[in-house]
This record gives structure tokens, sequence and C-alpha cells, in this order.
């Protein structure tokens, strides 16, 4: 009797023990579930946190960048000949410079625009100072063999405006070879700030829009119609839709520089279609962005 009075009290105390630890492992269970899912709930509120954090477009602000800029005037030996005119001396100048932002990946795109070569192939920065002082070292011998004015060769780039997600930029260039005068010009970039990308034509217009396009701008480029075919710069069979665009509250600016379709004198031209009248040609996907109404009331 008292044996069995004993193993009667062991068991009970057996099972009260594997009770308590089956408890205190319940409790560790579930306080780790409940810490488990706590983490879970700020790791999600985090990322999406960093989500709409990645979402929220900038202001931005930029700053010139100088990759490289190299001036000096040559001095010319005086002719033997008095009759003969040439420079005393000659102005060299080669310059390239890009833009600092507040946006990494907006440096890196604006690099490789401005830094593309003959082939349209993107260069490095390290790259660009190599080309350009060799260019540079070639124009000052061929200075000194050939004595004339100069030679400029200058290329930057200006931020012109941003609205939400659409930021604009130019590209500006210049060239002088010693002639009675340089030529420069200008071509646009613009950016979608959300997709990282550069906008291009194909990325605004449907395909197979060029006829409509082209008289369009033929249009404008004739105000419509007071100036004459036999008075244009460029006749219409060589008239062509220009890919140098940009954006603006107004509609399309279309761009073309000196010599594409006006003088040297007259300067760069920009043909403007409006919103409204571009409408039936943009892509659904690019009218989804909203860059700016697209509508017969622009006002913004």
């Amino acid at each position: 009797m008292k044996k069995t009075f004993i193993s009667a009290l062991i068991l009970t105390a057996l099972f009260t023990v594997t009770g308590c630890e089956d408890k205190e492992a319940k409790a560790t269970i579930e306080q780790q579930t409940q810490t488990i899912a706590q983490l879970t709930a700020e790791n999600t509120q985090l990322k999406a946190e960093k989500e709409k954090a990645e979402k929220v477009i900038p202001a931005i602000i930029a700053q010139d960048d100088v990759i490289f800029d190299k001036e000096e005037t040559i001095k010319y030996p005086k002719s033997a000949k008095e009759d003969d005119y040439a420079p005393v001396e000659g102005k060299l100048h080669y310059s390239i410079s890009t833009l600092k932002t507040n946006i990494e990946w907006l440096d890196t795109l604006l690099l490789e625009q401005i830094s593309k070569n003959a082939d349209g192939k993107p260069r490095s920065r390290e790259q660009l100072v190599a080309d350009y002082q060799k260019a540079y070292d070639e124009a000052k011998k061929e200075m000194l063999e050939s004595p004339i004015m100069g030679i400029d060769e200058t290329l930057d780039l200006a931020f012109n405006y941003q609205r939400g997600k659409l930021a604009v930029f130019l590209i500006n260039y210049y060239s002088y070879g010693g002639g009675a005068h340089g030529v420069g010009g200008y071509h646009y970039l613009n950016v979608d700030l959300e997709t990282k990308k550069l906008l291009s034509f194909d990325d605004v217009f449907k395909p197979n829009q060029q006829t409509k396009l082209k008289e369009l701008l033929w249009e404008r480029y004739t105000r419509y119609g007071e100036v004459k075919d036999e008075e244009v710069f460029t006749s219409k069979d060589a008239f062509e839709v220009t890919d140098n665009f940009y954006l603006d509250h107004d509609g399309i600016h279309f761009v073309y520089n000196v010599y594409e379709i006006a003088s040297y004198a007259e300067g760069p031209q920009e043909l403007v279609i409006e919103w409204w009248n571009a409408s039936a040609l943009l892509k659904p996907e690019f009218l989804q962005k909203q860059y700016y109404p697209v509508s017969s009331n622009t006002a913004e």
C-alpha cells in the first residue's frame, strides 16, 4: 500500500513537472510567434514606407560638373610677306561638362547622353578626358602649322525645367574652326523621373504617324500658307520630322537647329503642335502618364 502511494506521488510529480514544462514551452512558442508577427508587420511597414519614399519625386537641384575645360591663346610668328594676311594669334578652347544633381541615377543617365561618341556609344569620364586632351593637342598642332583665328569645341548640359515626374534637359553644342562664325545647336532630353528613362519619339507617338506629323509641322513652318513654297528655306520634299523635341504646357515643341529649316541668321526654329492637335497621334501609354493635360484647354 505504501509503495503504491509512493508510486502515485511520483507519477503525479512527473505529470506536474511535464505539465509545467509544456506550459512554459507553449508560452515561449506563443511569445516567439508574437515576436515574429510583430517583426513581420514592422518589416512590411518599412517596405511600404520605402516604396512610398521611392515614388516621391524630389525637386531637382543641378549644378555644372566640368569634365574637361582647357583654353589658351596661341601667338603666331609674323609673316615674312607683308601683303599676306595672317592672324597674329588664335584662341584654342575645348570644353565638355555635364550636370551634378541630387539624384544619382540621373547623373549617370545624363553622362551617358553627353558622352556618346560618333558611333553613339557612351564613354566613361576618364575616356572623355583622354579623348578631349588628344583632340586639344591635335588642334594646337594644326593651328601652329596653319595659323587660323581659332578653334572652339564646346559641349555642355543645361537643366531646363521640371514638372512633377517630367524633367527636361538640353545638350548645347558649339563648334568653330576658324571661319566666319561657328555653328551651335541644342538637343533636348525628356526624362521620366518615375521610370528613370528617356522619352523617345517612339514612346510618345503611335507608329506610322510621320505623314500626319509632317503635315502639321509644315503648316506651322509655312505659317498656314502665308509663306509660299518657293520662299521657304527647305522644300516640302526635303522637310523632315525631327526627333529633337520637348514637352511643354502648350504642346510638343519640335526643335530644328540652324541650316535644318532656316538660315544661320534666323537661328534655331521651334514648331509647336498643340496638345489638342496632337492627341490623336499619341500613344495611350503616353497619355496615361499625364505629364500635361491633353485637351483643348491646357491651362495649368
